[in-house]
C-alpha cells in the first residue's frame, strides 16, 4: 500500500508542475540568466509533466488492482460461499469421508463461484466440530464465514454398485442444503 501512496505522491508532483508551468518555475530559479529556454521547450516540458503524472497514476492504479487480486474482501467471502451452497442443493451428493465431510466440495463450489474474485489459492475450508458446520476464509479477508450443511437422504434412491456375484447393492444419495452465516462456527 505504501508503493500505492509512493506513485501517487510522484505523480501529483509532476501534476503540479504541469499545471503551474516550467516557465514560472524556471523563471524563479533564475531570473537574470542570460540564456533562457525557449517557449517551445517550456510548453513540452510541461506536456512532459503531464505524460509522467499520468504514468505513475496509471502505475498507481496497476499495483492497487494486483494487491486487490491477491486478496479477498470480506463481502467477497460471503458471495462466494452462499453461491456455492446454491450449487450444493442443485445435486445429489454421496457421503463423502467421515473426516472431511464435504470439506472438498464446499471448497471446490467456493472456489468455482469466487473464479474472478480473488486467488484460488488462498481460500481455506475447515471443519468446525464433528457435525457438518464449515469455517470458509478467504486470504486477506478479516472475516470468516459459516457454512452449515443439512443432509437429507434422496428420494431418488441411490447409486447401484453391481457385485461379483451377479446381485449388488446400493450407495445412498443425500440431498444437502446449506446456510451461510458470518463469523466462526
Amino acid at each position: 500500500m505504501g508503493v500505492v501512496v509512493f506513485l501517487f505522491v510522484i505523480a501529483a508532483a509532476f501534476l503540479a508542475v504541469a499545471l503551474v508551468g516550467p516557465y514560472r518555475l524556471y523563471r524563479r530559479a533564475r531570473p537574470h540568466a542570460a540564456r533562457q529556454p525557449s517557449d517551445g521547450a517550456l510548453a513540452f516540458g510541461r506536456v512532459a509533466a503531464f505524460g509522467v503524472a499520468g504514468v505513475f497514476v496509471f502505475g498507481g492504479c496497476s499495483v492497487q488492482a494486483g494487491i486487490d487480486r491477491g486478496t479477498w474482501s470480506a463481502s467477497e467471502v460471503r458471495e462466494a460461499a452462499e453461491d456455492a451452497a446454491e450449487s450444493m442443493a442443485a445435486d445429489t451428493q454421496i457421503r463423502r469421508d467421515p473426516t472431511q465431510g464435504y470439506t472438498s466440495l464446499i471448497e471446490a463450489d467456493v472456489l468455482r463461484a469466487g473464479e474472478d474474485q480473488g486467488p484460488s489459492y488462498r481460500i481455506s475450508v475447515e471443519r468446525a466440530g464433528s457435525g457438518h458446520d464449515y469455517e470458509v476464509s478467504g486470504g486477506g479477508a478479516d472475516t470468516t464465514v459459516c457454512m452449515h450443511v443439512t443432509e437429507e437422504e434422496s428420494a431418488e434412491g441411490g447409486v447401484f454398485v453391481p457385485g461379483a456375484d451377479g446381485g449388488g447393492s446400493s450407495i445412498a444419495e443425500y440431498d444437502l442444503t446449506a446456510t451461510v452465516d458470518d463469523g466462526a462456527c
